[in-house]
């Protein structure tokens, strides 16, 4: 969702749940910009959760240009993380609080994965296949893949693969809970963030395609020792002369990609605007980011997907002639 950072993301400090005399930095997107107004509008999305909004902004963006028959045409697969996290919360503490009584019939509807993508589908009119798959970043490779299986079968002309994140204040306790809240040097490093990305995938068919050459994921890790292993595991199956995308600076994983960095060539996508951690929707992000780095110069480049609770992914992108995308 990159169109709706026009400048910095502002940084707006939330306090934890459980200490509330203890705040940090998040990066949230603002509801009220213009973009989100025409979506106001919408019946569907009347009692929508807010990553309902960010995921049909993010795919009208991708959508640009498609006519009514292609979007009939058209699959939707939308990574997930937490998902509708708002309003889950506010479900799951009525209940918690009030009892099975309070559980709210209205409420209830938004807090699973679906949701968003059945908004997403009936708003924008797409009649393809529709899915959501939920893990950590490398959902997006998962998402990516599946994509390319329905390419592979003919039932879509094309996919629009989404990630998105949606930010609530319970998460600032189950991030500090795993230790990811960290400052160093009396700066903030790791900023939960939201919003989300979408890339439109079809078979490559000119020679000027933005391709996806290959796609790794699956590199299982449960401690740290075991996520450099799985790191470098996934990065063996890549060409070592490709120039990497860097973009766990941020993050607990930031010292596993320095290491496995360093006889690589290799480039920040921090260098541009830094957009906070935002599992699924920064991995789509970075591999937008990585894509519009792409010259005849460099006409390659590898982006690790960094899944920070259990698996390490990586993609190769490119520019070619008469190559498809492929896993």
């Amino acid at each position: 969702m990159d169109a709706l950072f026009h400048s910095n993301p502002t940084e707006t400090m939330t306090a934890l749940v459980s200490r509330p005399d203890k705040s940090w930095p998040v990066f949230r997107v603002n509801i009220k910009d213009p973009a989100f107004a025409r979506w106001q509008k919408e019946p569907r999305l009347r009692r929508a959760s807010p990553i309902s909004f960010f995921l049909v902004e993010a795919a009208e963006q991708a959508l640009a240009g498609l006519d009514a028959a292609q979007r009939a045409q058209t699959g939707l697969v939308i990574a997930f993380s937490t998902g509708c996290l708002n309003y889950s919360r506010r479900f799951f503490e009525a209940v918690a609080v009030q009892g099975q009584k309070a559980a709210s019939p209205a409420l209830f509807p938004e807090t699973v994965f679906n949701s968003p993508v059945s908004h997403v589908a009936a708003t924008l009119r797409l009649e393809g296949a529709a899915y959501a798959l939920a893990g950590d970043e490398t959902a997006w490779i998962a998402a990516l893949k599946t994509a390319w299986l329905w390419l592979e079968q003919e039932r879509v002309k094309q996919v629009l693969v989404l990630g998105a994140e949606e930010f609530d204040s319970s998460g600032l306790d189950a991030y500090q809970n795993a230790g990811w809240l960290r400052r160093r040097n009396s700066e903030t490093n790791f900023i939960p963030s939201e919003g989300a990305a979408g890339l439109l995938v079809r078979k490559a068919d000119s020679k000027d395609t933005k391709i996806i050459s290959q796609m790794e994921d699956g590199f299982i890790y449960r401690s740290k020792l075991q996520a450099l292993d799985a790191g470098r595991r996934c990065l063996q199956h890549f060409d070592s002369n490709l120039s990497c995308c860097i973009s766990a600076q941020h993050n607990w994983l930031g010292g596993i990609e320095r290491t496995l960095m360093e006889n690589r060539s290799s480039f920040a996508v921090g260098e541009q605007v830094y957009l906070g951690e935002a599992t699924t929707a920064s991995a789509a992000w970075n591999t937008l980011r990585a894509m519009a780095s792409l010259s005849q110069n460099d006409p390659r480049v590898l982006v690790p997907i960094w899944g920070m609770t259990h698996q390490i992914g990586a993609l190769e992108m490119g520019r070619a002639f008469d190559k498809e995308l492929h896993g």
